[in-house]
């Protein structure tokens, strides 16, 4: 019975390598597509046209982050966190500081500014940075 499962394990481990060696071609293909697509959208071979009235191609879903989710309220307790800290700091500085993604950070800071729990800061190089709001 061993023998079975052992012949078994070894087909399965063969098709694993010939699958993975597969999608390692779909991806320097999509890669190869994207660099096409970003040449064609640039002088002198742009048409003028918006490219968005080009007719795509139909793109591979987007592969889901293997990273899991934080906690809810666990970015904007960080965020707040780094503001306390470091008071006049950038929404950059925040996502550096944090590891939470640039776009999560700003989308953050927005919400925290329209509850009053920040303020926006003008900071010399015309940069924005963020304090936490005085008290009402």
């Amino acid at each position: 019975m061993s023998d079975v499962i052992a012949d078994l394990r070894r087909q399965m481990q063969e098709r694993l390598k010939e699958i993975e060696k597969e999608l390692k071609g779909v991806d320097d293909l999509l890669r190869e597509r994207e660099q096409i697509e970003a040449a064609l959208a640039q002088p002198p071979f742009a048409t003028g046209r918006p490219a968005a009235a080009a007719a795509a191609p139909r793109r591979a879903p987007a592969r889901r982050s293997t990273r899991p989710r934080a906690p809810r309220g666990a970015n904007r307790e960080a965020v707040l966190n780094a503001v306390g800290e470091r008071p006049g700091v950038t929404a950059a500085t925040i996502a550096d500081i944090t590891k939470i993604s640039k776009a999560v950070t700003y989308n953050t800071l927005a919400k925290l500014v329209e509850q009053g729990k920040l303020e926006k800061t003008e900071l010399p190089g015309g940069q924005t940075g963020y304090k936490a709001a005085a008290p009402a």
